[in-house]
């Protein structure tokens, strides 16, 4: 089975970028071929840090498109039929379920028709708004097409513990039938944001650092790897 891994939420800031690229590197050692598919192409972070990686192929397609979203997810169904690669990590765009929602149903179809398992990550931002998008996403959008067992909701742990998080005390979470993860946090903000501004591979900066680093930036970096690894890799081994 081919996997398609799709790394969600409504809000900014909330870590999907640095859990998408975990997952590549929980993927990397395990695929025949792998490819990122870059949902925003006015900011495309992890497209600049695997451009020059021979193991990642990459897309940037504009998943965000308002008043055009078929032609979006049209666009991305042709460019995953032409390549067929065995696993697929996707990076959307804040405030991507305002254009993609409406089209889970053509987004599921796709990937049975090409023989793809789903899987969406939705990392939680801790108020109100964001919990009503991933209720509105498990009801009527794309979480609602994708089997519960591959529905993972993510407390990213730098805004804090889940009972911080208002999804934690919703009504909705009691008959979520899905799955709940915690994505660790690199504690130490200069080794994040050295990690954030140097490209190549996350596991590569873990034992060779870049420019400018010091040892310690590369063991803070390899700590909260592994971490983060062990939360990923049972769910992307699965």
């Amino acid at each position: 089975m081919k996997h398609v891994y799709i790394s969600h939420g409504d809000k900014g800031g909330v870590g999907k970028s640095v859990l998408a690229a975990t997952i590549i590197e929980a993927l990397l050692t395990g695929t025949s071929s792998l490819a990122l598919v870059e949902g925003d192409t006015t900011q495309p972070d992890l497209a600049l840090r695997y451009a020059n990686d021979p193991g990642v192929l990459l897309g940037v397609l504009p998943l965000n498109r308002a008043g055009d979203a078929n032609n979006a997810v049209s666009a991305f169904a042709s460019w995953l039929e032409q390549n067929d690669p065995a696993d697929v990590v996707i990076n959307l765009p804040a405030g991507a379920s305002e254009t993609l929602d409406e089209h889970g149903d053509l987004i599921r179809q796709v990937a049975d028709a090409l023989g793809y398992a789903l899987t969406c990550f939705y990392s939680l931002g801790k108020g109100d708004t964001p919990t009503a998008g991933l209720v509105k996403s498990l009801q009527s959008g794309l979480l609602s097409h994708i089997d519960p067992a591959r529905q993972i909701v993510v407390y990213p742990a730098f805004q804090g513990d889940p009972h911080d998080f208002a999804w934690y005390a919703h009504a909705g979470r009691k008959s979520f039938q899905g799955r709940e993860i915690i994505m660790p946090a690199l504690q130490n903000r200069d080794a994040f944001r050295k990690m954030l501004g140097a490209p190549g591979r996350l596991k590569n900066l873990a034992i060779s650092g870049a420019p400018g680093w010091m040892i310690v930036d590369k063991l803070n970096v390899a700590r909260w790897l592994k971490s983060a690894l062990s939360v990923l890799e049972p769910i992307i081994k699965e």
